[in-house]
């Protein structure tokens, strides 16, 4: 894969990259305001735009930038022209499973929307007539996002409603299998070990169906989007899902919040704080080196196997492992005035997976390893390149920056604004 711009993909049926995504879809009220976040009880504030109706939501986002992604790597023509090389969901393809009433507008929206973008959206929760869509008001003002959301279905989604035997069989001859779970806190029913089983299963499932060929074997990654806890509790069990998930994604409130959160509680368990533990001091704004350092040791304390990546909004994002800063990257260009943040976040997710290496390539010698890590993922012993995660980050960013300057969470940009970003951090 080259570093600056995206590379054609190798259709090699045998070297096909499967992603996987459980998590949340909504239909989002966008509402871009005219002034600050913040209003007066009673008063009002105008909208410089039309409020606008989009499909939405963590799972739905990742799987909207991704299929564009891997299009743009196989093809310059539409979903649904005939010459693309680009299967769609399925082997080779983009999965989304989740929960939604297909019988209401917010639904209909949803999968449309999926059908449109080329990827599967399988409805785990298809009696749930009873409750709506989710659904959630967003609103943009000054550069910033809010959200005031309602769950709907999403609310009685679990775990144990995604059908993994037909996840594994539809996934069955890829080499690389990539599982992300997004939206953690937005889904009740993932919290509390109902997703580790899930997790578990295909872990298990995998490892079972491997050959004795170490080239032949499948590549299983799995990542997880924490998303912010509209409770507050910041828990859920998170800690104890951590070593079924080599990539964990947050942004610095996200991350912070969990682990002082996860501090008090140990704290609490034990009556007192531990001589030597790490500590990270609750609402710290000047995030310096030894901020994340210390960051980077907590959460290798709780899981030593799984990578953090944390966005930084403008400043970019790095990567924490192994009790230390692995990588770091700054943003390909600054943006003064964004559009819409909203999704950003996935979208830079979307961008992270891809650099790992969804366009699988040939090394030369009949090898298709990706550049995900050396022969395997974390959660199953390996560790995680530097360089490989290096040029995840730098996919990331800027997918991520290109997000900002459209309209929707799930409006992804043209391949050639994807590509220019990349050349600047040739330059």
């Amino acid at each position: 894969m080259e570093q600056a711009g995206i590379t054609e993909n190798n259709s090699n049926n045998d070297n096909k990259s499967s992603v996987i995504v459980l998590g949340d879809v909504f239909a989002d009220l966008v509402c871009h305001l005219d002034g600050s976040l913040s209003s007066e009880a009673g008063g009002d504030t105008r909208l410089v735009h039309p409020i606008t109706t989009m499909a939405g939501g963590s799972g739905l986002n990742t799987c909207t930038h991704l299929c564009s992604l891997m299009m743009a790597a196989t093809t310059t023509t539409t979903p649904s022209s005939k010459s693309s090389t680009y299967s769609g969901g399925g082997e080779g393809g983009v999965s989304l499973y989740t929960a939604v009433n297909e019988s209401d507008p917010y639904g209909t929206l949803v999968c449309n929307h999926a059908k449109q973008h080329g990827f599967d959206l399988h409805n785990c929760h298809p009696d749930a007539s009873n409750k709506s869509t989710g659904h959630c008001a967003v609103l943009v003002a000054n550069g910033e996002r809010s959200f005031l959301t309602h769950l709907g279905v999403m609310e009685t989604f679990e775990a144990k409603d995604i059908d993994t035997n037909h996840l594994l069989q539809s996934t069955a001859s890829s080499r690389q299998l990539y599982v992300h779970v997004a939206g953690y806190y937005n889904i009740p029913g993932f919290w509390n070990g109902q997703l580790k089983t899930t997790l578990q299963t295909i872990r298990t499932e995998t490892d079972h169906h491997q050959g004795g060929d170490d080239k032949k074997k499948k590549k299983l990654v799995t990542s997880l989007l924490c998303q912010y806890d509209a409770t507050e509790a910041w828990d859920g069990q998170l800690m104890n899902l951590l070593p079924l998930v080599d990539y964990l994604f947050c942004n610095e409130v996200e991350v912070q919040k969990i682990a002082q959160a996860t501090k008090s509680r140990q704290a609490q368990q034990s009556e007192q704080q531990q001589q030597g533990e790490t500590m990270i001091t609750d609402g710290q704004e000047d995030y310096d080196e030894s901020y994340w350092t210390d960051m980077a040791t907590f959460f290798c304390q709780q899981s030593p196997s799984t990578c953090v990546i944390v966005t930084l909004g403008p400043k970019g994002a790095l990567a924490l492992h192994g009790g230390q800063i692995m990588a770091r990257q700054e943003a390909p260009t600054s943006v003064e005035n964004p559009l819409d943040p909203t999704g950003a976040g996935d979208a830079f997710i979307s961008g992270f997976l891809y650099g790992l290496g969804l366009d699988d390539h040939d090394n030369g010698d009949g090898d298709t390893s990706t550049t995900i890590t050396d022969n395997t993922s974390s959660s199953n012993g390996g560790l995680p390149r530097k360089e490989s995660v290096s040029q995840a980050l730098r996919y990331g960013c800027v997918v991520g920056t290109s997000c900002i300057s459209k309209m929707g969470a799930s409006n992804p940009a043209p391949r050639g604004e994807i590509e220019e970003l990349m050349k600047k951090y040739a330059s």
